[in-house]
């Protein structure tokens, strides 16, 4: 049994499917086939039961998975811990939802860093939520950056407690529509609602669920019958479509209007989105005095104030 193994059992129960964990995890479909396989073999135990609607855990599996999960939460807490000792090389790895003025964070202080005679070594991931709490609570990442639905980050709670993570609110703000400076809506100081329907919306299809958007937009959300709506895979991609796709729009969190100019688009409040969105810190209690942790930390706060600063510059109000 090997800690690999470990983590192609846990990507299968997460993603519901072998496909989707090796999508996750970058390996071929095969290689966690066969690892499972003999996994199963060599421990005399079915971890999942083969369905047509995907794999699903036994009960022998669940409790398997269950301490598979602390396993190797351990391994990668001790493996952070006691690798990369060399006093003259800082290290940090950070996982976080798409977000432009983090990734500028980041920017600023790898750029600072390299100005300075220390070594470093800095691993920054854009990838999902779910992603972004397993590689934070598992040690894989040392700093989680969370985009969510206040009310989803109250569920939330008690799981990052249980898993002795730390958090810290840097922004609360409703979401915002963006589109083209050129688009029809973006006269309008405030966008009503109603008239998104005649626009194609830009949608990201992992996370922008009719679910997420009730939570993060509105309660009474609904999807326009007959609207017209592009579904992407890649967040990048949204950007694109913008570029591209006449009078296209999306919703958004908050964005700088300096990044916002450079790209030719321009930011709405509508006010239906009445739901309040966070983005938060999260990391493991143990490193909390960590320099490179405290050093990361202050420079997405410093950018986080930037973005309130000039919220309330454009639109006359602070988030």
């Amino acid at each position: 049994m090997k800690i690999q193994h470990l983590e192609y059992v846990i990507a299968i129960a997460n993603e519901g499917s072998i496909t989707k964990a090796a999508k996750k995890l970058y390996q071929a479909q095969p290689n966690i086939s066969i690892a499972l396989k003999e996994l199963e073999e060599s421990l005399g135990i079915q971890i999942f039961q083969r369905t047509q609607s995907g794999m699903v855990t036994t009960p022998e599996g669940e409790e398997f998975i269950e301490r598979a999960k602390n396993i190797v939460e351990e391994f990668h807490g001790l493996e952070a811990m006691y690798s990369h000792k060399d006093t003259n090389t800082s290290e940090i790895r950070i996982t976080a939802t798409r977000s432009p003025y983090v990734a500028a964070a980041m920017g600023k202080m790898i750029s600072d860093l390299d100005e300075s005679e220390s070594g470093f070594t800095i691993s920054f991931l854009e990838t999902n939520t779910n992603r972004v709490i397993e590689e934070t609570c598992s040690g894989m990442a040392d700093i989680g950056v969370l985009r969510l639905p206040t009310i989803q980050l109250n569920m939330l709670q008690d799981r990052l407690e249980s898993k002795k993570l730390c958090s810290i609110t840097i922004l609360e703000y409703n979401l915002r529509l963006m589109m083209n400076a050129n688009h029809p809506l973006a006269k309008y100081k405030e966008v009503p609602f109603e008239l998104l329907e005649k626009y194609p919306e830009v949608i990201h299809i992992e996370s922008e669920t009719d679910i997420v958007r009730k939570a993060s937009i509105n309660p009474d959300y609904h999807s326009f019958n007959g609207g017209k709506k592009i579904y992407v895979y890649d967040r990048g991609t949204q950007k694109s479509m913008l570029d591209i796709v006449k009078n296209a729009y999306m919703w958004v969190g908050p964005v700088h209007s300096r990044a916002l100019a450079q790209g030719g688009m321009v930011t709405r409040p509508c006010p239906f989105a009445t739901c309040l969105n966070r983005d938060v810190i999260i990391y493991r209690k143990k490193n909390e005095n960590h320099p490179m942790i405290k050093t990361c930390i202050d420079y997405i706060q410093r950018f986080a104030d930037m973005i309130r600063k000039d919220e309330h510059e454009t639109f006359g109000k602070s988030i």
